[in-house]
C-alpha cells in the first residue's frame, strides 16, 4: 500500500470509545441545569445526547495521517481574514495527503471569538467527514453491516425521531427565508421570540413548521 493510500485509511479508523463524547442538547432553553448521568457534566435537562468526535480528536486523527494537513477558506474578507457567508458559516477547502474536499461549518449561535473557533472546528468536522473521518458517527446504523435479505413480513421502518422531523422542517425554513431574501439571522431571533428555544437546538417540528407558514402566509399578502 502506497503511503498516499496509508494516510487516507488511517482516517477512516474507528474511534476509541474515550475519544467518543455526548455532546448534550438541551429541548428547551429554560431546563432547569442538574447533573447528567448520561454524559457525566451539569446542563439544562431534559436533553437529547449525540455522539461526537471533538476537534481535538479530529486534528490529532489528521496528524496520523499527514502531519503536513491544512484548511483555507474558499474566500477572505476586506481584512484578509476568512470570509463568512450570510448565514455566518464558513466554506473551506481540508487538505490532507495532497487530497482536497470541501466542508462546511457554522457556529450554532455562537457570537464572537467562540463563534468563530466554533465555525472553524465544525467546517473542519465537517470536510474531515468526506474523508471518513467518525463517519460511522454521522450515520445513525452501522455502515458496513451487511443488510437483511428481504422478507415478506419485514418490519416497517421505525418513525423518525423528533430530532429528525425537527432537522427536516429546518430545512425547509431555510429554503423559504432563502427564497423570500429573510436573514437567518431574523427567522432564528423570531423563533427565539415565540417559542423562547433556539432554533438550532429545538426539537419542535410543528413550532419550526409553523414559522415558515407565517413567512409564506407574509409573503403571499405583500
Amino acid at each position: 500500500m502506497t503511503e498516499l493510500h496509508e494516510g487516507l485509511s488511517k482516517l477512516r479508523e474507528p474511534f476509541e470509545a474515550n475519544k467518543i463524547g455526548k455532546l448534550p442538547k438541551p429541548t428547551r432553553r429554560e431546563n432547569k441545569v442538574d447533573w447528567c448521568k448520561e454524559c457525566n457534566s451539569r446542563h439544562g435537562l431534559p436533553a437529547v445526547h449525540i455522539d461526537y468526535v471533538g476537534h481535538a480528536a479530529v486534528t490529532d486523527r489528521l496528524l496520523d495521517a499527514d502531519l503536513e494537513w491544512e484548511w483555507e477558506p474558499f474566500a477572505l474578507d476586506e481584512d484578509g481574514l476568512p470570509k463568512f457567508d450570510a448565514d455566518g458559516g464558513l466554506w473551506i477547502w481540508l487538505t490532507v495527503c495532497g487530497k482536497r474536499r470541501i466542508g462546511y461549518g457554522d457556529a450554532q449561535g455562537k457570537r464572537g471569538p467562540d463563534g468563530v473557533k466554533e465555525a472553524i472546528g465544525d467546517a473542519i468536522r465537517n470536510s474531515g467527514m468526506r474523508f471518513g473521518v467518525a463517519l460511522d458517527l454521522w450515520h445513525k446504523g452501522d455502515l458496513h453491516a451487511p443488510g437483511p435479505a428481504a422478507k415478506s413480513d419485514a418490519v416497517e421502518p421505525a418513525a423518525p425521531s423528533p430530532e429528525e422531523l425537527a432537522l427536516a422542517a429546518r430545512r425547509e425554513l431555510k429554503a423559504t427565508i432563502a427564497r423570500l431574501g429573510i436573514s437567518a439571522d431574523a427567522a432564528a431571533q423570531r423563533f427565539l421570540s415565540d417559542t423562547d428555544t433556539h432554533l438550532g437546538l429545538s426539537t419542535d417540528a410543528a413550532a419550526i413548521k409553523a414559522l415558515t407558514r407565517h413567512y409564506e402566509e407574509e409573503a403571499a399578502k405583500a
